[in-house]
Order: C-alpha cells, then sequence, then structure tokens
C-alpha cells in the first residue's frame, strides 16, 4: 500500500469539493485494466484517493473525526499486511477494495493460506469497477500463494452481495443467518474458512449496586446499574467507535452509575474470546445490529435498563447473524 502521510488529512474537508480539488495528484502503483469502460490503473491510498477510501465513498456527509481516525488505521497497519487497492480512471478514483491476512483480521471469522477480503466499495457504478476489483485481489492473493474469504449478504441491498460473488466463482464455506462466509482460490488442502463462535455473559451480579444484585463492591470498586460493552471493528473506522461514543453521551448524565466499555475485534485476545466483530450489549441485552446508534436511541436503552434486573445469561439478537 502507498503510504499518505497522515498530517495530510487535515487539508482535507468533508463536503467541500473546492478544497478536494486542489490535492496535489499522486504517482499511482503498477497494472492496469481494460474492459471496464476504458482503463483502469491500480493504486494504494494517496492523496488523490485519500477522502473517498477514508470515508468509504461518503464525500459530502462523512464525520471528520471517523475519516481521520480510519486513515491513521490504514496506514498503521499497513506493515501488518492491510492493503488498499484503488481503482482508478485517470485521476479519478471509481472504487477500492479492502484487505488483510486472514490470521490477523479484525473480524469474527477464522482461515489459513487465505486474505480476507473485507470490503468492495464502488463509487460509480454499472461499469464493471467491483468485477475488476475482486479479479485483482484474487490475483495479487495468488501471487502470494493464498486464497480470498470475503463475508458476504445473502439478502443486503449492495453491500458483499452473496449473488455478487457467486458469479465470480466463490463457494460457500459455512452459512450464519443471512451471513455467508466464501472463498475462492484457496490453495489445495487448505482449511476452509469458518465464523467464529460468538461467547458473551452479561457482568456477574456483585458488579451491580445493591438492591439490584447481591453482592458487596470491594473499597474503591465502582458499583454501576448499567454496563454497555460495545465490540467495534478498526477495520471500518479506525481505532475510533462511533457507537461508543454515542453511548457515552448517553450515559454522561448518570455519571456512575452506568458503565461503556470499549472492545476492539483489531485485540486478538478479545477476538478470539468473544468472536464478536460488532455489537452492543447493555445489562447483557444486545441491541440489534443495523444502522448505526443514534443519541435517541441510546438514551432509550439506558433508561430501559435502569428499570430491569440484568439477565443472568445473555440476551442475543439474531441481527449477530447479519453483517453490519
Amino acid at each position: 500500500m502507498n503510504r499518505s502521510n497522515p498530517g495530510h488529512l487535515g487539508r482535507l474537508r468533508c463536503g467541500n469539493r473546492k478544497q478536494r480539488d486542489r490535492w496535489v495528484k499522486g504517482d499511482g502503483d503498477a497494472g492496469q485494466e481494460r474492459g471496464c469502460s476504458g482503463e483502469l490503473s491500480w493504486r494504494g491510498l494517496e492523496p488523490a484517493n485519500l477522502l473517498k477510501v477514508c470515508s468509504c465513498g461518503h464525500v459530502d456527509d462523512c464525520d471528520r473525526a471517523l475519516v481521520e481516525s480510519r486513515h491513521r488505521y490504514l496506514v498503521a497497519q499497513a506493515d501488518a499486511g492491510l492493503e488498499i487497492v484503488v481503482a482508478h480512471s485517470g485521476d479519478r478514483p471509481l472504487g477500492f477494495a479492502e484487505t488483510v491476512p486472514i490470521e490477523g483480521a479484525a473480524r469474527d471469522v477464522d482461515g489459513e493460506e487465505a486474505i480476507l477480503l473485507h470490503c468492495v466499495n464502488v463509487f460509480e457504478r454499472d461499469r464493471g469497477v467491483g468485477r475488476a476489483l475482486v479479479e485483482e485481489a484474487l490475483g495479487r492473493a495468488a501471487r502470494r500463494g493464498r486464497g480470498i474469504v470475503v463475508d458476504a449478504c445473502a439478502d443486503v441491498w449492495g453491500f458483499m452481495p452473496e449473488e455478487f460473488f457467486s458469479r465470480l466463482g466463490f463457494g460457500v464455506a459455512q452459512a450464519r443467518g443471512r451471513r455467508r462466509l466464501m472463498h475462492a482460490g484457496l490453495p489445495a488442502g487448505a482449511r476452509l474458512p469458518r465464523y467464529l463462535e460468538p461467547h458473551y455473559a452479561p457482568p456477574p451480579p456483585h458488579r451491580l449496586a445493591a438492591g439490584r444484585a447481591t453482592g458487596r463492591a470491594g473499597p474503591g470498586e465502582a458499583r454501576p446499574e448499567v454496563v454497555v460493552d460495545v465490540f467495534f471493528t478498526p477495520l471500518c473506522g479506525g481505532l475510533l467507535s462511533k457507537e461508543a461514543a454515542v453511548m457515552r453521551r448517553a450515559a454522561e448524565p448518570y455519571g456512575d452509575r452506568v458503565l461503556v466499555r470499549e472492545w476492539s475485534a483489531g485485540d486478538a485476545e478479545v477476538r478470539q474470546g468473544f468472536g464478536i466483530a460488532r455489537a452492543v450489549f447493555v445489562n447483557g441485552v444486545m441491541r440489534p445490529n443495523g444502522d448505526t446508534i443514534g443519541p435517541a436511541e441510546a438514551a432509550g436503552l439506558i433508561a430501559e435498563a435502569l428499570n430491569r434486573f440484568a439477565p443472568a445469561t445473555a440476551v442475543w439478537d439474531d441481527s449477530i447473524s447479519r453483517l453490519f
């Protein structure tokens, strides 16, 4: 991946096209592809495509803090094998693929001799850019003696759809609800990828306030009535979790009565210990995965938890079987 100085990002302004147009163009990377409405060149992360890649195409309504966090993470993880491949037509970025060796991927998957294709994001559709990006990723993986694994969706509009990857020759290794763990190009004898088994238990009773549970807190020990656990993957927003930030703001009026904890799937111990890449639990009850949580919903979840007993075991929502 072509490395960019994280300081460059300070010159960008989300939603300000004139400022973006003043970016210095990068030199690009090796490789070109014909047949996609012209000639594609393959580049890494560089000033000409930085904002589009780090905002995942949401240039005009992006969160600057998340963009900066994602940029820092992508640059920092290059030595660990994370790669951004950007399809360009001239100096115009058309889409990108984000890949990382599966053994270090901040996702709830496991495998060997494979590269995880975390996402394919196309800015201009109906030009064959998505197919070209996947084929480029397959070629790069093959040159390293690896195949490609994708976590696809059976019924989600536009985002990593199973049908698209099936047409490109990917097979299904495992299904979990609406998710499909798919693969192509794995070396002979390689173990098929699998989903990690999710594990989560509510905070033990002695951690909750007197009157809500039995037991007493030790000297200096916090005694929250509500514990919020936010699991997130840094592959999307870097080390900044927007959902955790929203939950913290909602918890502020309650002081020590509410504790918010963050768990990054980028931490191997967290990933292997919990087998969860994205979820929010409020006193052991899982919030349905869907759109990013907003202030009103976050406040409501905390208020509800303050008025009910914490369950003895985790209450799972079936959206654990949905991708993001």
